[in-house]
């Protein structure tokens, strides 16, 4: 009997470690009160006081959040997936915008294995998709990470992060971010040029209006227009099924882009320092190790 209990405990024990790994366990870092958080000591004076700052004028101006966080990581766990706990449970950014970002450098405890992952909000992920911050890594900090110039490689990447936020919302800050800017748009190979992607466009609306006008004529029988038996107004035929009236939009609806309220205030009771302002990240980012 008491050899039962101790293979149905030993057997309960598996099955834990199975299903929630000792990794799952690691305690996240509480949220600072400041803007950056260096457990590893990598953040220099002079950046501590530009990643504040700008922060204080960018989320004044946007609501946007960009955090700074060096920390150990005695777990081992890839920064990648600590990025977006951290991220979460801090709320960086705005809560109805959800743009923040994180830049997160880890340290492993055992190997000193070196980590940097930046993670974006939802909000912010067309502006700053994968491979652009990808980029902002390679182009103004992975050379200094790797020579030890950890406070340079910070505060570079952090610049040309705050550069894409501010054009995204078309604010202007202080200091010179065009630099950031052209860096990242000169520094955009492969795919498919913007050249290439308007004759696209081009030859696909042809092709569209071509199928559009052979639907709608074929047969010889249908019209392109008719009048409405009752009110005698033109109606013209939709290829598929239905009528839509001349000069209103054929896709149902109407917009009204006056009534947009993208600029409307930020959920954040701001306060000069760090606090969350209720914003998530779904794991959208990059990352390196060096």
């Amino acid at each position: 009997m008491k050899r039962k209990k101790i293979l149905q405990l030993n057997l309960m024990v598996l099955l834990m470690l199975i299903f929630f790994p000792l990794n799952s366990f690691a305690s996240l870092p509480s949220a600072p009160t400041s803007f950056y958080l260096d457990e590893l000591g990598m953040i220099d004076k002079d950046t501590k006081e530009n990643i504040t700052k700008t922060n204080r004028e960018l989320e004044q101006k946007t609501g946007s959040q960009i955090m700074v966080a060096t920390i150990k990581n005695p777990n081992g766990l890839p920064a990648s997936d600590l990025a977006p706990k951290i991220f979460n449970q801090w709320t960086i950014g705005d809560q109805t915008k959800k743009n923040g970002v994180l830049m997160l450098i880890t340290e492993d405890d055992l190997t000193d294995k070196k980590e940097i992952f930046i993670a974006t909000g939802y909000g912010i992920e067309g502006r700053l998709n994968d491979g652009k911050v990808g980029r902002i890594i390679d182009n103004f900090m992975i050379d200094d990470l790797k020579s030890g110039n950890y406070s340079k490689a910070i505060n570079e990447g952090f610049k040309a992060i705050v550069a894409e936020v501010a054009d995204e919302y078309g604010v202007e800050l202080k200091g010179n971010y065009d630099y950031y800017l052209d860096v990242n748009s000169q520094s955009y190979s492969g795919g498919i040029s913007l050249g290439s992607l308007l004759i696209m466009l081009i030859f696909f609306i042809i092709l569209s209006n071509m199928f559009t006008r052979m639907s709608l004529y074929g047969g010889g029988t249908r019209r392109y227009y008719r009048k409405h038996p009752r009110y005698g107004r033109r109606y013209y035929n939709d290829p598929f099924g239905g009528y839509y009236r001349g000069g209103s939009n054929p896709f149902g609806g109407s917009s009204s882009f006056g009534n947009s309220s993208f600029g409307g205030s930020s959920g954040n009771s701001y306060s000069g320092g760090f606090k969350g302002g209720g914003g998530t990240t779904g794991g959208g980012g990059a990352g390196r190790s060096f």
